[in-house]
């Protein structure tokens, strides 16, 4: 019998977009899915429309589930979602992207499944779609050595290092022996997706599929990839950011203090940066005269 796979979804207002996720489970190989969508208090029709596919998952033998939570944010969703799952294994696509292949679960499912117990995650390439169209923007290209361990690439996200939540899977019990109760950071505008990696990372491998099998849909209005254009607005992006990963960083079991420490000063220092950075670009788009204090004060304030 196939390992039972969670799939949890968070959405707000995504009735337009939500479809796409949907037929694309339902036209997955893989035989063992249940799913929870995790309604984050949207005002459009998208109760009406899980409504409607919950008959065609039963009748291939899944389970959807739609939960409906007052308007909290998606680490919220995500936080209750945990919960509820009793699957082997764990995704939690956006609902507004959507598996590219027919055998994208399966393989990822495989993938974990032919190696031992040090890897607990795997992974596959994804492409990037055009919202009007969905024309590919670009793809992740494959490679023969991605690395095995992710954490700091995670962390930092650097070495081409991608998120598209759905292009990951987790097995529960590395997550429940990570995530002390299953209880993530759930500040309005924190992300999840450093919160479930991170910890597996540090303790843990994660194999790629060297495959594009998940597509991720940019569209402008996004929680998690919309575009900023006011500096406050920014900056509170960026410290939202600070603030996940070192609240996550704090508490992974796996991690010793002095790493906690090492870590999480360099998040600090990362962040400080770019919340400077940001903060000079727009200074210097107004005239000379008011810069030149305006950067000053900054300057001291931030270094």
């Amino acid at each position: 019998m196939q390992p039972l796979v969670s799939i949890l979804t968070p959405t707000y207002n995504c009735g337009k977009y939500i479809h796409r996720l949907l037929d694309s489970i339902l036209r997955q190989t893989y035989q063992s899915i249940e799913m929870f969508v995790i309604d984050d208090g949207s005002t459009d029709n998208t109760k009406n429309i899980i409504e409607k596919y919950s008959t065609l998952f039963s009748a291939k033998g899944y389970n959807l589930n739609y939960i409906y939570q007052e308007n909290q944010g998606q680490s919220v969703a995500i936080n209750n979602g945990l919960k509820l799952i009793s699957g082997e294994y764990v995704i939690w696509p956006d609902a507004d992207d959507f598996f590219k292949t027919e055998d994208a679960i399966e393989c990822l499912v495989n993938a974990l499944e032919c190696n031992d117990k040090s890897y607990a995650m795997a992974r596959c390439l994804i492409e990037y779609l055009n919202e009007d169209d969905l024309k590919v923007i670009t793809q992740i290209e494959s490679s023969d050595d991605f690395s095995e361990r992710l954490f700091e690439d995670c962390l930092y996200t650097n070495n081409g290092f991608w998120f598209g939540s759905g292009c990951y899977i987790a097995r529960y019990s590395a997550l429940c022996e990570q995530i002390k109760g299953l209880d993530i950071y759930t500040n309005k505008d924190a992300g999840q997706n450093w919160q479930l990696m991170l910890p597996i990372f540090h303790k843990y491998k994660c194999v790629t599929i060297p495959e594009v099998k998940y597509s991720v849909v940019s569209r402008y209005d996004s929680h998690s990839r919309g575009h900023y254009a006011d500096r406050k607005a920014v900056n509170t992006k960026l410290r939202s950011y600070c603030a996940t990963l070192l609240s996550t960083l704090d508490c992974i079991p796996s991690m010793s203090a002095q790493e906690k420490v090492f870590y999480k000063n360099r998040i600090i220092k990362k962040y400080r940066k770019l919340i400077f950075q940001n903060n000079f670009y727009y200074l210097v788009k107004r005239p000379i005269k008011q810069n030149i204090r305006r950067i000053y004060y900054k300057l001291k304030e931030l270094l």
